[in-house]
């Protein structure tokens, strides 16, 4: 029982690519229900909907902020029987392209039916919003921002931090070049006068404590501000995967003999 819920078309483009997939779905047997997400209807309600209904395939088709906001919606609810969760990336720029994105809506629809389930981590911003991409905290100014991850405690001035779904830690601070002399070259060749100076670590919790409430934000929308907690959760969700060495085209031929045997 698929139920899908896609997001508006930004584009003549995505407009029909989204009809090829609704299109190609219904030919291959795998939808039950079609909606679409609209200023009347969010993602999150959506969802809901999918969830009182009890179907067991949820299918979010979009960019990463609305597969991001069904995904959340879905945690929140707790359902109390399994499901699985499908992803059609439309956005080629975005981080879930790469794993979720598909040339054709023949393959995004070939990996749906012959479906491969894996578990993925999801992180949480406190109180309520699950994300599979990352979470940012990004300052006008440089800022200073008390974390305290798991066991250890450190103040530092940053620019940015971004937290991925696993809670990989990436904090930056941009730092100005001092010299006249190398800023007037880099200026001269068209080069950067920043420099970034990056530390990469890996934690179960993170907590970010600041004078100012900078907001977290993930996919552009504002989910939380400081002082905030953010958590992995391990092996959270079902989300269907590429499956390896099978195709629409051999599902086809392997129909054909088998109503050519009901023939004879």
């Amino acid at each position: 029982m698929y139920y899908y819920i896609f997001e508006p078309a930004k584009t003549s483009y995505e407009r029909s690519y989204i009809e090829r997939i609704r299109d190609v779905a219904r030919e291959v047997g795998i939808v039950s229900e079609m909606t679409q997400a609209s200023p009347a209807r969010s993602p999150e309600e959506l969802a809901a909907m999918g969830i009182v209904k009890q179907y067991s395939t949820i299918v979010a088709v979009g960019d990463d902020s609305h597969i991001n906001r069904v995904i959340s919606q879905l945690m929140n609810l707790k359902p109390d029987f399994h499901y699985a969760v499908g992803i059609i990336s439309t956005d080629s720029q975005s981080m879930l392209f790469e794993k979720w994105g598909f040339k054709k809506p023949e393959q995004a629809c070939e990996t749906l039916k012959f479906r491969k389930l894996s578990r993925f981590d999801l992180g949480l911003v406190e109180p309520n919003f699950y994300f599979l991409t990352s979470a940012k905290i990004e300052c006008k100014k440089p800022t200073r921002v008390t974390l305290e991850v798991d066991h250890w405690r450190a103040d530092a001035i940053i620019d940015r931090i971004e937290v991925s779904n696993n809670l990989y830690i990436l904090v930056e601070r941009f730092i100005k070049e001092p010299s006249l002399g190398k800023t007037a070259f880099n200026w001269l060749f068209g080069k950067s006068n920043l420099r970034a100076d990056r530390s990469i670590f890996k934690a179960k919790i993170i907590r970010a404590v600041s004078d100012e409430n900078l907001p977290i934000v993930v996919d552009k929308i504002v989910v939380g501000h400081t002082p905030c907690h953010i958590y992995r959760k391990p092996n959270a969700l079902n989300i269907i995967t590429k499956r390896d060495n099978i195709s629409l085209e051999e599902d086809n031929q392997e129909r054909n003999r088998n109503e050519y045997k009901e023939q004879k």
